[in-house]
């Protein structure tokens, strides 16, 4: 019996220290893999800027989109670089602001030249005509009272290869104007798209001048950037 005990604690001892073993190796490799993810994640974000500021010093002026640059676009608006989901805010043609949100969670912005981490970052001044933006896209927004089909005219082949500013794969082969309205049969919004198949699916988008009217009898102007030829066509909100 006394033999059997001491195999027992013979064993005991040795399956407890391989255990810690395992626990030190596995929170070692651990360490590793976060600290090599946080490195990874440091040189994705500077390519990020690297691209941008490459955009400007050749072109003279910030790119409208990050799809100019090559980046893709989700579907919530904001862009995707090796595992970074990232916003991308012009203020002029010198000016912009990068954000995103790490792995551990935690806002992270490039602005003035360097990066920064909540909560030390920027809070950021909109541009002036902000109500204007915020009007438009009140107005612009498709929701059930304004299931009203729209009226759509011009429909022509894209001869001059327009393609809006955004997540386009290809080039759009068809252009129209179109009105949209609100229920009573009032213009809600109208200017030129560029679209593929059908100018009603997710895959039209805005081109050039587009006019907006709220039920107040307001007008609000808004030029949607876009490339012809392969030129951006640019114009500035007023």
């Amino acid at each position: 019996m006394k033999l059997s005990g001491k195999i027992i604690a013979y064993f005991i001892a040795v399956g407890f220290v391989l255990v810690v073993g395992l626990i030190i190796i596995a929170s070692y490799l651990m360490g590793y893999n976060v600290a090599g993810r946080r490195d990874r994640e440091l040189e994705n974000r500077d390519k990020i800027i690297e691209r941008i500021d490459s955009f400007r010093s050749v072109n003279g002026h910030l790119p409208e989109s990050m799809s100019e640059v090559g980046f893709k676009q989700t579907g919530g608006g904001g862009y995707y670089y090796n595992g970074i989901i990232f916003d991308y805010i012009k203020f002029n043609d010198k000016e912009y602001v990068v954000e995103y949100t790490s792995e551990d969670g935690v806002l992270t912005q490039y602005h003035e030249h360097r990066w920064t981490e909540e909560p030390d970052i920027c809070l950021i001044e909109m541009p002036v005509n902000t109500d204007t933006i915020a009007a438009i896209n009140r107005i612009s927004k498709f929701e059930q009272d304004y299931n009203v089909p729209p009226l759509i005219d011009s429909i022509s082949f894209n001869k001059s290869r327009i393609c809006p500013i955004g997540d386009y794969t290809g080039q759009p082969d068809s252009i129209a104007y179109i009105r949209y309205l609100y229920k009573d049969g009032s213009i809600r919004c109208e200017g030129w798209i560029a679209y593929f198949d059908d100018p009603e699916d997710d895959f039209s988008n805005q081109f050039g001048e587009w006019k907006y009217y709220d039920q107040e009898g307001n007008c609000y102007r808004k030029f949607w950037n876009y490339k012809q030829k392969g030129k951006l066509i640019y114009e500035t909100d007023r």
